[in-house]
């Protein structure tokens, strides 16, 4: 009961890696691919729990409205100059 209590912590950093940033989700088969993505994954944890000073969840969340926000600014600053709709969409790759 000891040892599980001590993995605790590991079984749940691997639980949120798999669950929100995808971490079970590659597909790739050689093991330089696999080691790769993986250090990709865990830069990805660190830098959001590192922007947000608390846990994954609050950094991934912090991220994600960073992200949404640039999006709104990009498109309203895009307006403001009049640039036509389709160069804004091919810009953001919804087009």
């Amino acid at each position: 009961m000891r040892y599980y209590a001590q993995r605790w912590t590991i079984e749940c950093f691997f639980r949120q890696a798999k669950d929100q940033l995808k971490l079970d989700g590659y597909r790739v088969r050689h093991i330089r691919a696999v080691k790769r993505y993986w250090a990709v994954v865990l830069l990805a944890c660190v830098y959001s729990i590192a922007e947000s000073q608390q846990d994954l969840s609050s950094g991934l969340e912090l991220l994600r409205s960073r992200k949404g926000h640039s999006v709104v600014e990009f498109i309203y600053d895009a307006a403001k100059q009049d640039i036509p709709i389709d160069v804004i969409k091919k810009q953001l790759h919804v087009a």
